[in-house]
């Protein structure tokens, strides 16, 4: 793989989630934590009926207060009042309260290579910010992993979608020629991106969300990695 031209300046939007640090493995725990606690509750549904009762309540709350920890165990407590019918619901929802207090203050670890790649291209290119989520809940794991000033712009969009790019590429005065996004998922990073004119990076993980999952288009403008650091070859 042949790397740009060392002094071609580039944009370089980054998603966060699952790219710079390990996220959807905590939901996945939550999840886990969730089902052993209806079964302590009384709950007798079944594992694949819970996490429907979660999924449906979470695409509910997308649509109003968008993605994130707070919105997971809020979706929790909907998801208990759908299942617990037949269980204890004052015990159940005492469980949500410590799950989602664990959920919500645990820190997410930065991703191998992460830290010092980003340091390494911020010193030859503009390095952007680009992740759904709620904005205080994405700052604050920004801020605790130490590299905010290396970006030049943070954008935490209630959706990743076609009309996002377009609007940060107006917005941010982007050459779409010059100009990347690099993340794990093929329905919020890259085929969107692409389809805005966008070159992207994919770099898979392996716990991105399952409504993360996309078929992803072909197309010469997708590199994939198997690794962040890699990066650096490309760039």
């Amino acid at each position: 793989m042949g790397g740009l031209r060392a002094a071609e300046s580039l944009n370089l939007i980054f998603d966060a989630d699952d790219t710079l640090w390990d996220s959807n493995i905590h939901f996945l725990e939550a999840l886990d934590d969730f089902i052993e606690a209806c079964a302590r509750s009384g709950v007798t549904a079944q594992a694949n009926q819970i996490k429907a009762a979660i999924r449906d309540a979470e695409l509910d709350l997308i649509q109003t207060v968008g993605y994130g920890r707070k919105p997971y165990v809020l979706a929790l407590h909907n998801a208990a009042d759908a299942l617990s019918a037949n269980g204890n619901s004052e015990r159940l929802h005492a469980e949500i309260d410590r799950i989602g207090r664990h959920l919500i203050d645990r820190p997410c670890e930065l991703l191998p290579g992460v830290e010092a790649t980003l340091r390494d291209l911020a010193d030859r290119h503009r390095l952007m910010l680009l992740t759904k989520g709620q904005r205080d809940e994405q700052m604050a794991k920004l801020r605790r992993s130490g590299l905010t000033h290396l970006f030049d712009r943070i954008e935490t969009p209630h959706e990743k979608d076609l009309e996002t790019y377009r609007r940060l590429i107006l917005e941010a005065d982007l050459h779409p020629e010059r100009t990347w996004m690099i993340g794990n998922s093929p329905r919020s990073d890259i085929n969107p991106a692409v389809r805005a004119g966008l070159r992207a990076v994919f770099i898979p993980h392996t716990h991105t969300w399952e409504l993360e999952h996309e078929e992803r288009i072909v197309s010469e403008r997708i590199v994939e990695l198997d690794a962040f650091r890699r990066l650096l070859e490309l760039f």
